[in-house]
């Protein structure tokens, strides 16, 4: 299909969907859809409407009572609707239940059409006019868009234009989309329709979450042709809308799961149901393992041959995230209590068949001879037991007691790191014989495995470093080879303690330093978004000897460039003191603690441990809450513990085996685009440990596949990737010259590549921008980096200067680095005003300020610059000598905003006050309500289209001057 164009594309594509059973429809407008959405749910409700009225069609009346039942409601109140019936009064006064979706494909009525043209003419609310490729409707409902692309067009830019559409022109029934499919024809990718609105500011959907289809060996179903056989087939389709879709309950939210999770679901269900049997299944660590074992109990519980679902966890993992995870999923089912008496009254509600517990409570509950005739009850009922992180939770005394109790129970486990022969325990028994022990059936019911789930993006590959922490200048003998002081063996051979070596105190300093001066590349990779680090220790005494290490070195540093350094560790309060240590762990942690509390002003106390613990993990996982930079732990929060902002794991601890590989998944979840990599720095050699542990749990592939490269790699295509930025634009004022669409356009994907390749390099402790000044230096760079960031500020616009092109992905987050900001700005217009100054100096002084806002990546100054500009030309040279400069420009800030008002005001024949009231509500609540600006436009006495027309108008205005205006930091 390399000549084969978009539009032929798309008749080919639409040919393909009527062979398999799509009825085509031709549809020009909004109104066509409207009027088609009419007769095609009439017929599908055909029967209740015979039986109710006599005939299979709507009246104006009664279709406008459907029509105020499904416009104007958000994508995830759309997603609930379509799910639920509507009850619809006839005219006759009788009602009927209107169904909008069947499970069952016979009853459905699946349509395709193309072309649709979404217009205010159309619909009002739409900002721009858009046509769009292909809409699949099931019932009269637009279900699912597909936008296609020609062969070796980006397909990221498909998904861009679909970002645009849900912003400006997917209104009205197109907010009941469900899913979205992008192609190319030779890579096809599909994800859902999250909700367009977050906190009253729109949602794009991130890159991040569009995911290949694949078979259920994870072979990636690429081509158009092959995947609308296999995922757009009717059956598959709606079985992804009925079963494999979630709305979850506490939060604005609608997911799609990924094909491994759909498959890993059917394989249990039919070991549960047609083989009667146990397995567990097999998932890499951060690709999703809580979703998908909840929806496997969801499905179980509506099976009329299963009597019971629970869904037992481990005590240790049932803190706030797997409670908020799971009652998000379907509100109020978990019980966080301690108490085993609330699982006994859910077990004796016949209409609960969904129970979430901990195998502790479940475990007494078998036990204790008070429930002993309710317990004996369920014996032999169908029972089926959803296990997370089974690695952990299936070996015990505990899960044994239950295991004998239930008689016709099943077990199906989940984890990312199984016991294999190779890692086993004591016990010797493998995850394997836990679940199938005697049984010809494969334990594993489904494989997902860190290199398939670093192939589809989602987790992060891991980059490495090894850090020399070794001297040999401690060690008595002579003929010790310093190079090898970091290899167990030959430390061995020679007589070597390494455990004094690790614990010298003057190696623990050393190593301290080293953590703190290359903290900043690490948590700031691009000096935009701020990244936290976990610091495993081997144990308490040598947490207790960082903790006043990195004290020490923060006393040294100003207030504002101190890290933030916490530590956590359970203790025994009876305990001896740790190893012949001056300080019982008790009191290590009573002063950490304390040193907590005056940082973040907090009040924990040891009888407040767990609240502690909270408020850590708390500041660990999100950006609102001011953060821990280093936490430091022994054991804590290594399995379990998922925190997007967490991207690097310092150790000084050894790893083997599934506790290694559960350390580094820490570091690895999928967040923004400047998070490229979970970084591990180790200060022990345990690369060989490293590489047995990703093997393992890779299927005996290679670990250098899960790993980046070393730094030479990425010098190296930096190298190779400079030609190609010079062959399309040789200077830098070359790049400034460019006019037409097509040479953007290859600029953008020319230097976007050299930004990623930086990024990764300078996250490495070896970079030296002299490293690479040969084909491309710092200033050069720079250059470069400003015109890519003007192009990127020109697509921004309605109507750009240069013709830049709409869709194409510029991943401006790679080369932020946010150093000029508008405080930094600020400070060299206070110091360019100090007194004493000569004219001359003054001169170059706002020389230098003009080019430093020109070549800012900060994205509150890059909106404010001509705000700033227009401060320094007109008011900053008549300041008195004692003025602050900072009052002065932000009472200019507000001048001109008052004057922006004011002047939209009079061009839109509005009154500047009533401007000012939406304005001001706006920045208050944070929502631009229409509602509120239709009824204040109503005393102007327009008509309705302008009204509508108005209100767009000035939401526009409000939002985009407030994105201008708004305090920085905001």
């Amino acid at each position: 299909m390399a000549h084969v164009s978009e539009y032929d594309a798309e008749n080919l594509f639409i040919d393909r969907l009527e062979s398999i059973g799509y009825e085509f429809v031709q549809m020009r407008d909004y109104d066509d859809v409207v009027a088609n959405f009419r007769k095609q749910l009439a017929a599908f409700n055909a029967e209740k409407l015979t039986e109710a009225k006599g005939e299979t069609t709507f009246s104006d009346a009664e279709f406008g009572r459907v029509m105020i039942h499904v416009n104007n409601h958000s994508v995830y109140e759309s997603a609930k609707i379509i799910r639920d019936k509507y009850v619809l009064t006839l005219d006759n006064g009788k009602t009927v239940y209107l169904d909008f979706f069947s499970s069952d494909i016979d009853r459905n009525i699946y349509q395709v059409t193309h072309q649709v043209t979404m217009d205010k003419e159309h619909k009002g609310d739409v900002v721009y006019k858009n046509r769009y490729d292909v809409t699949i409707l099931i019932n009269g409902l637009p279900t699912v868009q597909i936008e296609l692309k020609r062969p070796g067009v980006e397909i990221n830019e498909a998904i861009n234009q679909i970002n645009r559409y849900r912003k400006f022109s997917f209104k009205g029934l197109f907010h009941y989309l469900q899913l979205f499919v992008v192609s190319n024809s030779v890579q096809t990718k599909y994800f859902c329709n999250e909700n367009e609105m977050d906190g009253g500011f729109y949602n794009p959907i991130l890159k991040s979450l569009v995911f290949f289809w694949t078979d259920d060996k994870n072979t990636r179903i690429n081509k158009l042709d092959q995947f609308t056989a296999e995922f757009l087939r009717r059956s598959t389709l709606t079985e992804m809308l009925d079963k494999y879709m979630v709305i979850k309950t506490t939060e604005p939210i609608l997911m799609v799961m990924r094909p491994y999770q759909i498959y890993a679901v059917k394989a249990a269900k039919r070991r549960v149901l047609d083989s009667n049997q146990n397995g567990y299944v097999f998932a890499c660590t951060g690709s999703g393992k809580t979703l998908t074992s909840f929806k496997l109990a969801q499905l179980l519980r509506d099976e009329p041959r299963v009597d019971k679902v629970i869904f037992l966890i481990d005590r240790k993992d049932l803190d706030d995230q797997t409670v908020g995870e799971y009652n998000s999923f379907e509100k109020d089912c978990v019980d966080g209590s301690d108490s085993t008496t609330v699982l006994v009254r859910q077990l004796k509600q016949d209409d609960r068949k969904l129970i979430v517990t901990t195998i502790q409570k479940m475990a007494n509950a078998v036990r204790n001879k008070r429930y002993e005739s309710l317990m004996d009850s369920y014996r032999d009922k169908k029972v089926v037991f959803i296990i997370d992180e089974c690695h952990r939770s299936q070996f015990g005394k505990m899960h044994g007691d239950i295991k004998r109790h239930f008689n016709n129970a099943n077990y199906i486990g989940f984890t990312g790191t199984p016991i294999f022969e190779a890692n086993r325990g004591r016990d010797g028994r493998t995850t394997a014989d836990a679940f199938c022990a005697g049984s010809k059936l494969d334990a594993c019911l489904h494989r997902y495995m860190i290199k398939d789930a670093i192939a589809d993006g989602n987790v992060l590959r891991f980059s490495v470093e090894y850090r020399r922490s070794l001297s040999p200048k401690r060690i008595a003998a002579n003929d010790i080879d310093p190079e090898q002081l970091n290899d167990p063996d030959y430390c061995r051979r020679h007589n070597i303690d390494l455990e004094s070596l690790y614990h010298d105190d003057e190696r623990i300093r050393s190593v301290a330093g080293n953590i703190f001066e290359h903290h900043e590349q690490h948590a700031h990779p691009q000096g935009t978004d701020v990244y936290t680090a976990l610091f495993a220790v081997d144990t308490i005494k040598t947490l207790g000897k960082y903790y006043d290490a990195f004290k020490a070195l923060n006393e040294t540093r100003d207030d504002d460039k101190r890290y933030r350094v916490a530590a956590i560790f359970t203790y025994q309060p009876n305990g001896d003191m740790d190893e012949g240590g001056d300080e019982h762990s008790q009191e290590l942690l009573e002063r950490c603690m304390n040193d907590y509390n005056e940082m973040f002003g907090t009040a924990f106390g040891l009888d407040s441990f767990d609240a502690y613990r909270k408020d850590i993990t708390r500041r660990m996982k999100q950006e609102d809450l001011p953060q821990v930079d280093i936490l430091l732990v022994v054991n804590m929060l290594l399995t379990g513990f998922d925190a997007k902002p967490l991207n690097t794991l310092y150790l000084d601890k050894n790893l083997i085996w599934h506790t290694l590989v559960q350390a580094y998944s820490r570091t690895n979840r999928v967040d923004k685009v400047t998070k490229q990599f979970g970084q591990i720095v180790s200060y022990r050699n345990i690369k060989r440990a490293q590489d047995d542990a990703l093997r393992l749990f890779s299927g005996d592939g290679d670990p250098n596949e899960y790993l980046l490269e070393n730094y030479e790699y990425y010098m190296n295509r930096w190298m190779n990737q400079v030609p190609v930025l010079r062959k399309v634009t040789q200077t830098v004022d070359d790049a400034g010259q460019l006019q037409s669409e097509d040479d953007i356009r290859q600029f953008i994907l020319a230097f976007r590549p050299l930004s990623g390749t930086l990024a990764t390099l300078k996250t490495l402790d070896e970079f030296k921008w002299t490293d690479l000044a040969g084909a491309l230096g710092e200033e050069e760079y720079e250059g470069f980096k400003s015109w890519y960031l003007y192009y990127y500020d020109e697509s921004k616009k309605r109507n750009p200067k240069v013709p830049v092109p709409v869709d194409v992905d510029f991943d401006v987050e790679l080369v932020r680095t946010d150093r000029i900001n508008v405080m930094y700005i600020l400070s060299l217009l206070k110091s360019a005003h100090k007194a004493n100054k000569s004219e001359a100096d003054i001169d170059r002084d706002i020389d230098l300020v003009m080019r430093e806002i020109e070549r800012s990546d900060n994205d509150a100054l890059r909106a404010k610059k001509d705000i700033m500009k227009a401060f320094i030309q007109t008011r900053f040279y008549n300041l008195p000598e004692d003025a602050d400069v900072q009052q002065a420009y932000e009472q200019f800030e507000r001048e001109s905003l008052e004057d922006e008002i004011e002047t939209f005001a009079r061009e839109n024949s509005l009154e500047a006050k009533d401007v000012q009231d939406i304005f001001s509500k706006y920045i208050f609540d944070g929502n631009f309500s229409e509602e509120a600006v239709r009824q204040k436009l109503t005393a102007y006495r327009k008509g309705l289209v302008e009204i509508t027309t108005m209100t767009q108008v000035i939401k526009k205005f409000v939002i985009d001057t407030y994105n201008r205006y708004r305090a920085e930091g905001e």
